[in-house]
């Protein structure tokens, strides 16, 4: 996996980024339960005396496996020792995860930390204006791992401007193209490198059977409901991920020129009967690949390994290759993300002082030296797993797999840096990908920003926009029912989202 420098100079300000070249890889933490003892914390790299004792610390996240970790097991002992902890996790099913973090912050009965999915949401945002939840950015410095964290991630989970939780970290653009590749080798096609390329692809998957059946069978790309690719696709034309500063404004990506572009090319795919045209209905494209029906997908490049096996139920000899962008009249772009999925926030109500705080930052710490970092998300090496000839086999012994809660562990690595990356050719061409895609990535530049209009209002807006796109693409509206749309969007509220970001962002460089 791939290293995460900053010079994690905590100031916010500087938000104009367009692209970068620093690669994300970050993993989770979390928990629940009251805070307990302030006499025996954990102390962090500042110079302060040892604990006297395990510090009892308590914390809620989410749980996507129906058995959790067990806190008697091997992992759970050697994350208590090594952290110096009493700990309580608190596992709620993610299925109902948002309802129960709503009522918990309500209430004001907090664990010593809760994982938030979406810092940007109302409720969260103004619980932080209010005071509920401690400043972390002045601390991080002090801590040898924590120090590590990107300002790019720290920026964009920030809200006014502040560092109010620790990231999980992600790599910053992990978006990219999936193709069959033994179709390619049946029709004697190279990899694409190109929009261009891809188009000619897409002609060949649908026009020259592909699959070799004798059928005219075959999809070209697979695409859903809620766009797999679009993203993706709309920067490698030219487009922004999402907002764009222009003459001096925050300016949605569905202003700019290549957002037209990009839905005329969707156009011309559907015309040409090179997308499954029930798209407007399919909930999960990634069926059609999966099943061996289509030759591309636009999406998360970690999907590529988990494609590959299904394709083989069906096709033994079926195999996936990958390309990380293809090349527009922009060059080589990746749209790029936030670089984290959710923070771990600290209430301050359970933790109620600054020696409490410096105990739960030094588990965050901790936990992701380089053999915790392994240890979480890929097991003890002779319980979870051993290694034939470097290759990873997991135990099949349940009890060893519930020590570390079927997988569920890994989200207590806050940083994931250090992790070694088992698995087949496939899975290590993905994280070459990666790397690729953050050298290249164009990043939001109003993502740390909060609109409040948006956070009232942004699902209906966005419904506006998603449903002229579709309409678009159909045929079933023209440049000029765009305009409309687009006109209905602004008067609706996206004129005033767009003013609030403008003077968040301008206020935010102006300092």
């Amino acid at each position: 996996m791939k290293t995460t420098k900053g010079a994690n100079t905590y100031n916010l300000k500087k938000l104009a980024l367009t692209t970068f070249s620093a690669a994300l890889v970050l993993g989770a933490l979390a928990g629940c339960g009251n805070n307990g003892n302030k006499e025996e914390n954990a102390q962090g790299a500042d110079g302060t005396a040892s604990p006297a004792g395990p510090y009892k610390m308590s914390m809620m996240l989410t749980s996507y496996n129906p058995e959790p970790m067990d806190p008697e097991g091997e992992i759970y002992k050697q994350l208590e020792e090594r952290t110096n902890t009493d700990l309580k996790i608190t596992w709620v099913p993610s299925t109902t995860y948002s309802d129960k973090l709503s009522a918990t912050i309500a209430s004001g009965e907090l664990p010593s930390t809760v994982l938030v999915l979406d810092q940007k949401l109302p409720y969260i945002v103004n619980s932080v204006r209010s005071g509920m939840f401690w400043e972390l950015g002045p601390y991080l410095k002090d801590y040898p791992n924590l120090s590590r964290m990107s300002d790019v991630a720290l920026n964009a989970i920030s809200i006014d401007g502040k560092v109010y939780g620790i990231y999980r970290e992600r790599d910053l653009a992990r978006d990219g193209l999936m193709l069959r590749k033994d179709w390619l080798e049946n029709l004697g096609l190279q990899e694409p490198k190109t929009v261009d390329d891809f188009y000619q692809v897409l002609q060949a998957f649908v026009k020259e059977d592909p699959d070799q059946n004798g059928k005219a069978d075959t999809i070209g790309l697979a695409e859903q409901q809620v766009a797999a690719g679009w993203r993706a696709m709309l920067t490698w034309l030219g487009g922004p991920a999402d907002w764009e500063i222009k003459d001096g404004k925050a300016s949605p990506a569905h202003l700019s020129p290549a957002f037209l572009e990009t839905m005329k090319f969707y156009k011309k795919l559907y015309d040409e009967k090179l997308i499954n045209l029930d798209f407007a209905v399919v909930k999960d494209g990634k069926q059609m690949i999966n099943a061996g029906k289509a030759g591309s997908w636009i999406a998360n490049l970690n999907d590529a390994n988990g494609i590959e096996e299904s394709v083989k139920k069906v096709t033994p000899t079926g195999s996936i290759t990958m390309v990380n962008a293809l090349e527009g009249p922009e060059g080589l772009r990746s749209a790029g993300g936030s670089g984290s999925y959710g923070i771990f926030m600290i209430p301050k109500t359970s933790v109620k002082t600054e020696e409490d705080l410096k105990a739960v930052l030094n588990f965050f710490d901790k936990v992701s030296d380089d053999d915790m970092q392994n240890m979480l998300v890929n097991g003890l090496e002779g319980r979870q797993f051993t290694l034939d000839n470097g290759n990873y086999v997991k135990t099949t012994d349940s009890k060893l797999l519930a020590e570390y809660g079927m997988g569920d562990s890994s989200q207590l690595a806050v940083l994931r840096d250090k992790v070694v990356t088992y698995g087949n050719p496939l899975v290590h061409l993905r994280d070459e990908m990666w790397k690729k895609n953050a050298e290249i990535a164009v990043v939001n530049p109003v993502q740390p920003f909060i609109s409040d209009t948006y956070s009232e209002r942004g699902s209906e807006l966005s419904k506006i926009i998603d449903d002229a796109r579709v309409r678009f693409i159909m045929g079933d509206l023209d440049e000029n029912g765009w305009n409309q749309a687009v006109a209905k969007w602004e008067q609706d509220g996206g004129a005033k989202v767009i003013e609030e970001y403008t003077a968040a962002y301008n206020k935010a460089n102006a300092q």
